[in-house]
């Protein structure tokens, strides 16, 4: 009988298409970049550190999308879309409140003027409408 606190791992290489059929097997993560396998699209360039402060910067630049504001090159030209901005708008309020007197001086300043910055620019979107 096998010890109970023997582990064991379990991994499924292959990849299928839509059709269900099997068509490689997904080369060993290890072994080589996650670009090499087919249809996955990896960035190969400098990311940012990923910290509290980037994470809203993130959310910041969805909801600047959602307004219409081009962030992103390959964006596309008609993204407005005023329920999306609204709610990644209140999820960053919802961090704010959730989050309150666990951040730096400097997150809790960066996180207030950001939803004081998207909320007018919000305002002004709606009432074009």
């Amino acid at each position: 009988m096998a010890e109970e606190n023997e582990k064991f791992e379990v991994r499924d290489r292959r990849i299928f298409n839509q059709e269900g059929e099997q068509v490689q097997e997904v080369p060993d993560i290890k072994e080589s970049m996650p670009g090499d396998a087919p249809g996955l699209h990896v960035h190969q360039e400098e990311q940012p550190p990923v910290d509290f402060m980037a994470f809203i910067g993130s959310l910041g630049a969805s909801a600047l999308m959602y307004l219409g504001e081009k962030v992103a090159p390959d964006q596309p030209d008609d993204l407005k879309d005023l329920a999306g901005a609204k709610q990644m708008i209140d999820l960053i309020a919802l961090l704010e409140e959730k989050t309150k007197g666990n951040l730096t001086a400097e997150e809790a300043h960066m996180m207030q003027t950001l939803l004081y910055n998207l909320r007018m620019r919000y305002v002004r979107e709606a009432e074009k409408k």
